[in-house]
């Protein structure tokens, strides 16, 4: 009995993926029990790189604050490590917190730049 994360799908639009990413390829489940619409906020500073490709790998697989991390976390509070849980994120949307640009917008203050990510969790419990 544990709880197993398969993984984050990535199904962001074509126009979304930079050149030279692979999106990487999860275990999905179709019998689900739960299902959480999430939106989960990803440090940019931690996350990014020269190369866009690896941004996009980092958002999932940073292990402080990417992606599988986060849904990581939540499993594990919401549920009990003795039961036999099964999960998977699919990361649907992507924009960022600094989305206005205005002369009142956060964009000209000291507001750290985030992704904001929209991502569904499906989970199975047995």
């Amino acid at each position: 009995m544990a709880i197993t994360n398969n993984g984050t799908k990535n199904s962001l639009g074509q126009s979304a993926i930079p050149s030279g990413y692979t999106r990487p390829t999860v275990t999905v489940i179709s019998d689900y029990h739960y299902r959480y619409n999430l939106v989960l906020s990803v440090l940019k500073a931690t996350v990014e790189n020269a190369t866009a490709a690896t941004t996009m790998t980092n958002i999932v697989e940073n292990v402080t604050i990417g992606i599988t991390k986060q849904i990581d976390d939540i499993l594990a509070a919401d549920f009990l490590a003795t039961a036999t849980i099964t999960a998977y994120a699919d990361w649907t949307g992507i924009t960022h917190n600094l989305a206005t640009i205005s002369g009142s917008g956060e964009y000209l203050k000291d507001t750290a730049m985030s992704y904001t990510c929209t991502v569904v969790l499906y989970v199975k419990a047995e």
